[in-house]
């Protein structure tokens, strides 16, 4: 782990140029296909950069910085292959690919693009915050204005709604985007009745609003006609197959350990024909200086992809490394872990740890998870070790599904079960957790 410390400042003293750490910056944070479309750019960009084929990868021998020297034969019909790269692309555009490129279009000061653009690699497929954006920025060490300003942008681009921490938050952003003011009836039903609105209670909210009930009826209709999803345009495929980055699997002491897939990593080579050019061309300088403009980087890019797959794989590995029990027994012995620990184990820092983990996927015995997940804040509990939220919601789940159908548990129950098993969890926290876990209140779990 020490090396990994060593590795990312000798990214940093090494990567002088601006542009080539912010490339590597980006590739990092990127999915698996936001990187393949960073690729197909740079390669447009690029003549002297290539994609070695599978049967070539087979063939040819990677240097030390993952250039192939073999000097095979490669496929130079680029025209061809690149239009059909970047068309596949076009049709498989992700939500935080879609957002970046408004984001940078946006003319926004630096830091707040920045920041806008970092934010972007913390929303889920729906478009939504797994953890509050403030705490983010606050982990991120963003300057709290600068937070504000990049939160607003995000929040302005479209599709509407995105960058909310929920259906009610992105609901109340679509309503103020269409122009509904702070007053107006589907605004204060959705932000004062969201209870009474999700369960159709709309006498009920319009006593509590002082407003007539067909009102309600009307702002009800109004609020049915927004997108609860914003992120469902986007990349569908994605949702149906998850290609993980990492496998972990068990080793012959029986401790788990972690490696990469490299699915759909693209493999880069610079061209042996552009090579015999340079060398062709040496009486002419400016030549000569172009050639040599586009090999240096090509290696930057190459070196810039085999750094972020072996930065993934050493937070993955610190990542398993704390979480074997998870790993032995399920989801119910996920332990508290936070960025800052990973941070220590690797010698990384924290937001290098973050942009590891965003959009990364990881396969298990136990199924597909995304990095991210693995994180949890931890939770009291009486006379041992502390237990993670992830742990305490699967408990909950546990109680819900032994419960007595015509007798189910309230929150105020469960609360008290989880109390009996050394767990200290407020009831409001209880709430959320259910309706996290998409288990209903306890008058429609009721079957008699």
């Amino acid at each position: 782990m020490e090396r990994m410390g060593e590795m990312e400042q000798g990214m940093r003293i090494g990567m002088v140029a601006t542009a080539s750490m912010q490339w590597f910056m980006r590739a990092l944070q990127a999915t698996n296909m936001e990187l393949r479309q960073m690729v197909g750019e740079a390669m447009l960009a690029n003549p002297a950069l290539e994609e070695v084929t599978r049967a070539e990868d087979a063939e040819g021998a990677m240097d030390a910085d993952g250039v192939d020297d073999a000097g095979g034969a490669v496929d130079h019909d680029a025209t061809r292959r690149h239009g059909e790269f970047m068309e596949s692309l076009a049709a498989e555009e992700t939500l935080a690919s879609h957002l970046e490129g408004e984001l940078r279009r946006s003319g926004l000061p630096a830091a707040v693009e920045s920041a806008a653009l970092m934010l972007v690699g913390c929303l889920d497929e729906h478009g939504y915050f797994d953890e509050p954006p403030a705490e983010i920025a606050a982990r991120e060490g963003v300057d709290a204005a600068v937070f504000r300003a990049a939160l607003a942008a995000l929040q302005e681009q479209e599709p509407a709604g995105v960058g909310a921490c929920g259906l009610q938050e992105s609901l109340l952003i679509q309503l103020r985007r269409a122009g509904e003011d702070g007053d107006s009836p589907a605004v204060r039903l959705v932000r004062e009745q969201w209870d009474a609105l999700v369960h159709h209670r709309y006498a009920e909210a319009a006593r509590a609003l002082g407003v007539p009930e067909e009102c309600v009826v009307a702002a009800a209709y109004r609020v049915s006609r927004l997108n609860p999803d914003p992120g469902s345009g986007f990349a569908q495929a994605e949702r149906h197959v998850i290609a993980p980055d990492v496998v972990v699997e068990r080793d012959a002491g029986g401790r788990y350990v972690a490696r990469l897939t490299g699915e759909n990593i693209p493999q880069l080579e610079l061209s042996a024909e552009y090579r015999e050019m340079m060398a062709e061309q040496a009486d002419k300088p400016e030549v000569r200086q172009y050639l040599s403009r586009c090999f240096r980087e090509g290696r930057d890019v190459i070196r810039a992809i085999a750094e972020r797959q072996s930065t993934i794989l050493a937070v993955a590995q610190a990542v398993v490394a704390r979480q074997q029990d998870f790993f032995r027994r399920g989801r119910a012995e996920l332990l508290p872990l936070r960025m800052e620990d990973i941070s220590a184990d690797t010698g990384l820092s924290v937001s290098t740890v973050s942009r590891a983990v965003s959009g990364k996927y990881l396969r298990c015995s136990h199924g597909v998870y995304a990095l991210r997940s693995f994180f949890s804040a931890s939770l009291p509990a009486a006379g041992e070790a502390a237990v993670s939220a992830d742990a305490v919601q699967q408990q909950i789940l546990r109680l819900v599904q032994a419960e007595d159908p015509a007798h189910p548990l309230s929150d105020a129950a469960l609360e008290a079960a989880l109390a009996e098993q050394g767990i200290a969890v407020a009831r409001r926290t209880v709430a959320k957790y259910r309706e996290k876990l998409k288990i209903l209140p306890t008058n429609l779990r009721r079957r008699k």
